[in-house]
């Protein structure tokens, strides 16, 4: 028989977190957007927030590994952008490289992206946001080498891998994400490597000197993050039939503030993936809900922009609060 006071001791643990409210926030949401238009609550427009949500879901996969370590990732967007659009070429008629050979190529990119970031970050020292902010800037560039081409999607497997529906209701793009999280949360909560994670963005002196080995899993991190920017990629180029070099611009500041409204504290050491998953529920729901409202483009953006200055606000008001209790 389970303990009561275990119980009530794993309850109050959870209502301390950020999900709760995050809940109490989608309902509300919903209450809004279904007043201001009835169309809002039907099964046609979830499903559609739910499809649309498919990148920046698991593109928040590795940076939510890579914040909870006390790190940082701009360049997600441009690595996205990236494989997908060196993807697209790989496919076009005259290379027709196979598809199983493409995904292969498209992960193995990701990954070394985020090797280079890893590397850079723990052997040479330098600031995760700069690096980071650098290698997005160089990626995005050389994704330009391509500018003049626009390859189309005619490979079904691509095709379908963003777009097809379970029961014609659920989005498989769903589908992964929940499995990727899942696979994710239960990594942080039962191995030592997650458990590490947490330390090192908690106290990362104190991680070094408990013998963790904090530049390898550092470097790990920043390789699960490129691991999920190339699934993204594929994802991205599945979705919109075809491969450009702006696809996944602005990608980082949105999956920012889904990460950080889900719970995932800046400086690391704290979050979990029902929170982010929430988090992009959420987020989606805004951009759906602003369009179904007719609220012009420029307002959407400043919508997002005061967004993410809320939540990082709220996340140092946070820290500071924890701090005053020691």
């Amino acid at each position: 028989m389970a303990n009561p006071e275990k119980k009530y001791s794993e309850l109050k643990n959870f209502l301390k977190t950020p999900t709760p409210t995050l809940i109490g926030i989608y309902i509300l949401m919903i209450i809004i957007f279904t007043i201001a238009d009835r169309n809002f609550l039907t099964i046609q427009n979830f499903r559609g927030i739910f499809n649309n949500f498919a990148v920046f879901g698991v593109m928040a996969a590795g940076v939510g590994i890579v914040m909870i370590a006390g790190g940082f990732d701009l360049s997600i967007g441009s690595i996205a952008g990236f494989v997908g659009m060196f993807s697209s070429v790989l496919m076009m008629e005259r290379f027709s490289v196979p598809t199983p050979l493409v995904f292969v190529i498209a992960i193995a990119i990701g990954c070394i992206f985020g090797l280079i970031n890893g590397l850079i970050i723990t052997k040479i020292g330098i600031n995760p946001i700069i690096t980071t902010l650098g290698t997005l800037s160089i990626i995005r560039g050389a994704t330009y080498f391509w500018a003049n081409t626009s390859p189309r999607i005619y490979n079904v497997f691509i095709q379908d891998l963003g777009r097809k529906f379970l029961f014609n209701i659920v989005p498989y793009t769903t589908i992964y994400i929940a499995v990727f999280f899942i696979i994710l949360s239960l990594i942080l909560k039962f191995t030592r490597f997650g458990r590490d994670l947490y330390t090192i963005g908690g106290n990362e002196t104190l991680a070094r000197l408990a013998g963790i080995k904090v530049d390898r899993i550092k470097i790990i991190t920043y390789v699960i993050s490129g691991f999920f920017c190339a699934i993204a990629g594929l994802i991205l180029i599945s979705q919109l039939g075809s491969g450009r070099p702006e696809y996944g611009v602005g990608a980082e500041l949105e999956v920012l503030t889904i990460v950080v409204l889900g719970g995932v504290a800046v400086g690391g050491g704290k979050g979990d993936y029902l929170g982010i998953f929430i988090a992009l529920v959420i987020i989606q729901t805004i951009s759906n809900g602003m369009v179904m409202m007719d609220i012009p483009i420029f307002l959407r953006q400043v919508v997002k922009g005061a967004l993410l200055v809320l939540v990082i606000s709220i996340d140092a008001l946070r820290n500071r609060r924890s701090l005053q209790l020691y």
